[in-house]
């Protein structure tokens, strides 16, 4: 029998069938690639091989390689190779005895301390490199002491109670005028819930506004803050402490000198730097308020060379040499930096020129000795010119056994006992950052003396800097430091030798001390 034909089978519509897939998958790939061709790439900031924490920041001049270094040397500028070599060495080494333990010994837990610091210099920044680098070896001592790394003599001792947690120092450089503080601080908050945790930051640079922002975001973080020569009266945070004395107390001390040497009732005059600088405006302040009598109405002001924006031409003297000279003033008084005193010197030493031919005695505060004393000392004899600076450190006393601080003679011999040559000490700078690192490593110690906590957090570090008095006062290499919660985080009894220039005072009487 004939059937009729029977329609076809519809044919399914093209995108369902195998063309469908192949457009489909073609669509797919066409737009993932657009968008990867048009998705901006991640810019590879990273400025050091094998560094994973140091990075680019900044643009134009100010584009610096910053951040964290520990365990991986990293010398930001070549002259630093040296320590930062060793304190990476000591990194490793710390870690060995967590990780990998003698036959028959426990394994030693370990916390970290930051230095947070400029690492590199210009010929405007604040901290010179010289400085930097006897910074870190101080850092470096302290942390050798707490570790009793094996070069140590027994004499070296810190004292401190307990051989644990060890010590790791972590190089947190934050541009040569610190303006990059802020990406570095978020690094070292990173660190504070690691195993092996952040529990204190010391250095914090000098007394500029960037160190006061950072210290406020360090406070806000929870993070003790320990600054090693932060003088500026007006630089606080609820967590910040300060090893130095303050800008009030270099008056004070000036002060009592003066009321007892024949200087006493000579008239003064005050050269300050205009800069908007912590550590100079508070110093002017503190000279107007302590030698109101002295001063009056006499003061010039001059354009200091540190810092990134100098409003104005830096180091002109001119006008203070002439009106010193019109005053006939034999005390001078400055509030300036240690950078820009040689040329203040070089400037009086022409003040004959204006018919001023009496001794001038310049008045001033420092962490250490005047750095270019050496530069100007012919300057300062030929022209009857003498530099009285009251200090944070005298090293010079001190290795002669004059009113030294307990102290000083372990973090002394240590220094010997790493190598180093006494030199180190001269610009204070040494002395300061080990008392720094050393007060973080025994407020350390002294809670996991306590609680028998293998590591501390950043919480029970500052609780216990707060408790560092009577019993457990610090004794630090620039003296026997004590801390509470009413001390606005500056150093009770902390001392402030007198250092004259170019003829050293030949029987110094007891320092002031930090009430």
């Amino acid at each position: 029998m004939h059937l009729p034909p029977q329609p076809a089978d519809a044919l399914p519509p093209w995108w369902k069938g195998w063309r469908g897939v192949a457009a489909l998958v073609l669509a797919l790939a066409l737009t993932a690639g657009g968008l990867w061709f048009l998705w901006p790439a991640r810019e590879d900031t990273s400025c050091a091989a094998d560094q994973p924490g140091l990075h680019w920041d900044g643009t134009g001049p100010q584009r610096e390689c910053v951040g964290l270094t520990d365990e991986k040397a990293f010398a930001f500028d070549p002259r630093l190779k040296g320590i930062t070599d060793r304190i990476a060495q000591e990194n490793r080494r710390v870690r060995a005895q967590w990780e990998h333990p003698a036959s028959g010994k426990s394994r030693l837990p370990y916390v970290k301390v930051g230095v947070l610091m400029p690492m590199t210099e210009s010929d405007t920044s604040a901290l010179p490199l010289a400085e930097i680098r006897t910074a870190l070896e101080g850092a470096f001592i302290a942390q050798c002491r707490a570790n009793a790394c094996p070069e140590l003599s027994t004499t070296s001792s810190t004292g401190i109670q307990g051989k644990t947690p060890l010590i790791q120092l972590v190089l947190a450089h934050e541009g040569r005028n610190e303006t990059h503080w802020k990406p570095v601080v978020r690094q070292l908050a990173g660190l504070v819930g690691d195993e092996h945790p952040l529990v204190a930051v010391t250095g914090m640079g000098v007394s500029i506004p960037e160190t006061q922002a950072a210290a406020t975001e360090l406070s806000r973080l929870k993070i003790p803050a320990i600054g090693a020569v932060l003088t500026a009266t007006d630089l606080n945070s609820p967590r910040l402490f300060k090893v130095s004395p303050s800008n009030v107390d270099y008056a004070k001390a000036l002060r009592r000198y003066l009321d007892h040497s024949p200087l006493a009732g000579h008239r003064g005059y005050l050269v300050f730097d205009s800069r908007d600088d912590n550590y100079v405006k508070t110093m002017r302040t503190a000279f107007d308020e302590e030698f109101s009598d002295y001063i009056g109405r006499r003061r010039a002001s001059f354009v200091g060379t540190t810092g990134h924006n100098p409003a104005g031409v830096p180091r002109l003297f001119y006008n203070a040499v002439n009106n010193i000279c019109l005053t006939k003033a034999q005390v001078i008084f400055y509030a300036g930096r240690d950078r820009d005193l040689a040329d203040l010197i070089r400037a009086l030493s022409t003040r004959s020129q204006c018919g001023h031919d009496a001794p001038i005695t310049v008045m001033t505060g420092a962490t250490g000795a005047f750095a270019q004393g050496q530069q100007v000392r012919s300057l300062l004899r030929d022209n009857k010119i003498t530099i009285l600076d009251v200090s944070a450190t005298s090293p010079a006393q001190w290795a002669r056994g004059v009113h030294a601080p307990s102290g000083f003679k372990p973090f002394h011999q240590a220094l010997r006992d790493l190598q180093f040559p006494d030199s180190v000490m001269d610009d204070g700078y040494a002395i300061m950052h080990h008392d720094a690192v050393l007060t973080a490593v025994w407020a350390t110690r002294n809670v996991t003396g306590q609680t028998g906590k293998e590591a501390p957090d950043v919480q029970d570090v500052y609780n216990e800097v707060t408790n560092l008095h009577d019993a457990s006062t610090v004794p630090a290499a620039g003296g026997e430091l004590s801390f509470d919660d009413a001390s606005h985080g500056w150093p009770h009894n902390k001392p402030v030798p007198v250092i004259r220039l170019p003829e050293p005072l030949k029987d110094p009487g007891p320092p002031y001390l930090v009430p």
